[in-house]
């Protein structure tokens, strides 16, 4: 690597005291036996590249503020390039591709989104996230619809944020996706964006990609939907909430979540780790592609955290979040989206990941496999 691509295990390797508070629920620290200076300093795998989760709790909870993620993050970029790995093994994860697992799932289920405006120019549009927008169509329609009640023909968009090439170590490409959606936007006269994703809200918001647009959060934009007990029919339940990665530094939507839920009435527990030190859900950094293991370890976690708190349902407000940690066999806690609950609308997750697995069953899903990866011409 040039200097300036090793400026993170420089820093680390300069100032690290070992403390060790980066490794409490950090399975890779914990596996490897060995603090951020000494990996600095010996230099990271490209195997232990890939084994980091890239969730930022390491940076969280350090007290001089290291970023130690970043290394493991900078190192991918480096693997890629030197080809060490090859990522091409991993090109279902694209989003720039043209045919991805996600558009053969909207495809093989007939997912629509007819009638919905997509393309006639509106001063607001609605990002739901790629992964909302596939897996959960019908909570991607209520929310449009409410906000539909507020703002006039909002746009539908059906964009990623380029975070998966970020993840991977391909951050060109990821800056190419992040473009097109900058100039969707413009040419389409958009002037406030609501975004239903952390992931894709904090993409946006950190380089101010969008000048002159307001970024909003969905529950920004529907704080007067949430009014005092308008749903919670007098239950029992207690609910507690699992927060995003990439929420942990600003807790934007953890606040705003919180409040609405307690707006609208819903009884709350806390986890052991929350907001700022909250636990990855195992999708982060697409660890459930290359550690699977230290993935379903995480989900097992959050699932033990959130019954140790006394909640019946874990919500999530990041819907990757949701499908992982609610994949789970274990139903002593019932997992849901927080939008399920605020919009009254029910899903059953685990029945989402099934139909994602059997569509790949048999000989039309043999079909759908090569499809998936065959190389576009």
């Amino acid at each position: 690597m040039v200097e300036k691509d090793r400026k993170w295990a420089m820093e680390i390797g300069q100032r690290c005291v070992e403390c060790g508070n980066c490794a409490e629920s950090c399975r890779l620290l914990t596996d490897l036996k060995k603090c951020p200076k000494t990996l600095a300093l010996r230099g990271i795998s490209w195997q232990e590249a890939y084994g980091c989760a890239l969730c930022g709790k390491c940076e969280a909870v350090c007290n001089l503020g290291l970023s130690p993620f970043r290394m493991f993050e900078q190192r991918r970029v480096e693997a890629v390039k030197n080809k060490e790995i090859d990522v091409n093994e991993y090109r279902y994860l694209f989003p720039d591709r043209p045919v991805t697992v996600m558009s053969l799932f909207r495809e093989f289920y007939g997912i629509d989104y007819a009638g919905l405006n997509m393309s006639v120019p509106s001063e607001t549009a609605f990002l739901p996230g790629c992964t909302m927008f596939t897996y959960s169509p019908e909570l991607t329609k209520k929310v449009y619809a409410a906000l539909a009640k507020d703002y006039r023909n909002p746009i539908l968009l059906d964009d990623c944020c380029g975070l998966p090439m970020y993840q991977i170590g391909l951050p060109a490409r990821g800056d190419k996706i992040k473009e097109r959606l900058k100039t969707k936007v413009t040419d389409l006269g958009v002037k406030r964006l609501i975004v239903a994703c952390p992931n894709c809200y904090y993409q946006l918001k950190k380089e101010n990609l969008f000048r002159g647009v307001e970024l909003v959060t969905v529950y920004e934009a529907l704080h007067n939907y949430f009014v005092p007990n308008r749903a919670s029919n007098g239950s029992s339940e207690i609910y507690t909430v699992h927060d995003s990665c990439p929420d942990r530094f600003e807790g934007i939507f953890a606040q705003q979540v919180r409040a609405a839920l307690e707006q609208a009435g819903y009884p709350l527990a806390e986890m052991k780790h929350n907001r700022q030190n909250s636990i990855c859900c195992g999708s982060s950094g697409q660890l459930e592609h290359f550690r699977p293991e230290w993935s379903k370890e995480h989900h097992l976690q959050n699932l033990d955290e959130a019954a140790a708190a006394g909640a019946d349902v874990l919500l999530a407000y990041c819907q990757a979040c949701v499908l992982n940690i609610g994949d789970v066999a274990d139903r002593r806690v019932k997992v849901k989206h927080v939008l399920n609950l605020l919009l009254e609308f029910e899903e059953d997750y685990k029945e989402i990941k099934q139909m994602a697995s059997e569509m790949f069953l048999g000989e039309q899903g043999f079909d759908l496999y090569i499809k998936l990866l065959e190389e576009p011409v």
